[in-house]
């Protein structure tokens, strides 16, 4: 019975119809995580991308999605709460409801351009797999806290990052911060208050921007008091300074701002 309600759940959401799982349809896959969402301006309108990055290997895979799921992705990520539940919000409800457990979700393939990817879910002792946009079955994974991987095959034919992501690992060095440019598309997409600023898609565990509190989803207005509205002015403000050095720098956090002192090494 609880099978059955299962095929008609993911019929009407827009799924494949369920399937068992063949020990010989699993290839080699690497554990990924979801190391942040940022827009691609490259594009003539531009849309998001979802970067995943190998958990050993630091390999990455952008995956270019709709703003829908983008969105998803990011509450979750920010830990936001919506008064009422989205579609991701809705099939997780729906899983945990019948019982059905998330083993995790796989990035299966890439072809014309287009990646693939499954869903594997647990029921009464039995694996099941759902054919699934991979936007989708990422907000999926994140809400349920199951893993992520992609195939080897994922892996070799992945596409490049955007070339604005390719061009700025001056600010990334020197903070341990991934940046992009707010720009009114990128608001819009994420649904952010602010309007101007340069966004923290990103913070790695360590760095000195993890120890001074900047987090990701952080939007950065000011550095010793000056306005910051473009990435290149956050660079070349880092790039002038003496070090040793303070830093304080004003952030808009969640709708309200917030001040964190950076100590910068020599």
């Amino acid at each position: 019975m609880r099978r059955g309600i299962l095929l008609v759940v993911f019929s009407v959401l827009g799924f494949s119809p369920l399937y068992h799982l063949n020990a010989s349809q699993e290839g080699t896959a690497v554990e990924m995580k979801v190391k942040r969402v940022m827009l691609d301006p490259s594009t003539k309108t531009p849309t998001a991308v979802v970067i995943l990055e190998s958990v050993k290997e630091k390999r990455l895979i952008p995956i270019w999605i709709g703003s829908e799921e983008a969105n998803s992705i990011v509450l979750e990520l920010e830990n936001v709460a919506i008064p009422r539940p989205n579609t991701h919000d809705l099939i997780r409800n729906i899983l945990q409801g019948l019982g059905a457990a998330l083993q995790s979700i796989t990035i299966t393939d890439l072809r014309n351009n287009i990646y693939y990817a499954s869903i594997t879910l647990k029921l009464k002792g039995q694996e099941f797999q759902v054919d699934s946009r991979p936007s989708d079955a990422i907000a999926v994974a994140l809400r349920m806290k199951a893993p992520i991987y992609a195939s080897s095959q994922v892996l070799a034919k992945a596409k490049q990052l955007p070339s604005s992501e390719r061009g700025r690992e001056g600010a990334r060095k020197i903070l341990g911060i991934h940046l992009q440019d707010l720009t009114s598309e990128l608001a819009s997409l994420f649904d952010l208050q602010a309007k101007k600023g340069v966004l923290v898609a990103d913070v790695e565990l360590g760095s000195t921007a993890s120890q001074a509190g900047i987090q990701r989803g952080d939007i950065i207005l000011k550095v010793n008091d000056r306005p910051i509205t473009k990435v290149g002015e956050l660079e070349a403000f880092f790039e002038g300074v003496k070090k040793p050095a303070q830093v304080k720098m004003e952030l808009l956090r969640k709708g309200k701002t917030a001040t964190v002192v950076l100590d910068l090494p020599s």
